[in-house]
């Protein structure tokens, strides 16, 4: 091959990679802005003179994972000298739900939003964002509510295990099993809150399956992961294909109506 061809080639080549990574780029520049107008969408034009709130920026201080829900309110007076029409509040965390009227908002009228904070299992800073609509805007709110903050951490380190058996805490009290093969195990991640060694095992436990914790024994202060395995060939017939069961934990000093682990099973063809 002449080298004037070869030259030719890798011009070509260089010319064509720089632009498919310019291509990339640019798709992933359009892909990040419609994520962001997703998460914090742009308002509507001369918002302020359509609808103004008393406020919408509001530093709620430093709360505790222990505190209860508090709500904040946020009142609103339509400026448009025309009858509007508030269709939906959407909050941008889990840790907020807007307590709202929807309906008309006559000329001179005021409504009130209120924002319920819940900062239990959200330690770290606040940072919420509400974003109001109206029925002339499905698209673009016509307010931003913010609430800033700071959660500190809950004076019960074990907080983050909601489910108490005694000296066992678990982060849940129930298993779900979606079996396609033979054998399946899943598992709860568990603590021993107390300040001896904890050993357990199960009663009531059908011959399908079988109980466990990894490690055997869990030491004062230590986590573990409570394990059932599922033998799917050993499952009675007449079972059907979804089906519960419950096995009694043994090994913890509590009545046994509060030591009870609760299953449900499901078969996938």
């Amino acid at each position: 091959m002449k080298l004037f061809t070869l030259i030719r080639l890798f011009l070509l080549s260089v010319v064509t990679g720089h632009w498919q990574l310019l291509e990339a780029r640019i798709d992933c520049s359009i892909l990040q802005e419609r994520i962001d107008s997703l998460i914090n969408p742009p308002l509507l034009k001369q918002a302020g003179q359509i609808l103004r709130f008393d406020r919408t920026l509001l530093d709620i201080g430093t709360l505790t994972e222990d505190d209860a829900p508090k709500t904040y309110r946020f009142m609103c007076t339509n400026l448009s000298g025309k009858t509007l029409n508030l269709t939906r509040v959407k909050t941008t965390c889990g840790c907020v739900v807007a307590d709202i009227q929807s309906g008309d908002i006559l000329p001179g009228g005021t409504k009130v939003i209120g924002l319920t904070y819940n900062p239990n299992n959200h330690p770290g800073t606040i940072d919420a964002n509400a974003f109001v609509y109206l029925s002339l805007s499905d698209e673009k709110p016509v307010a931003r509510l913010t609430l800033r903050g700071n959660v500190l951490p809950s004076a019960d380190e074990w907080a983050r295990y909601p489910y108490i058996m005694g000296k066992l805490r678990l982060k849940q009290n129930r298993m779900e099993f979606k079996i396609s093969g033979k054998r399946l195990s899943e598992r709860i991640l568990c603590g021993n809150s107390g300040e001896q060694e904890l050993r357990l095992s199960a009663s009531s436990v059908p011959k399908f399956a079988t109980f466990r914790t990894e490690p055997e024994v869990i030491s004062p202060g230590g986590e573990a992961d409570v394990v059932v395995t599922i033998d799917a060939s050993q499952i009675p017939s007449g079972k059907g294909s979804s089906f519960t069961f419950s096995i009694i934990i043994e090994g913890i000093d509590v009545p046994q109506s509060d030591r009870i682990l609760n299953i449900r099973v499901n078969r996938i063809e």
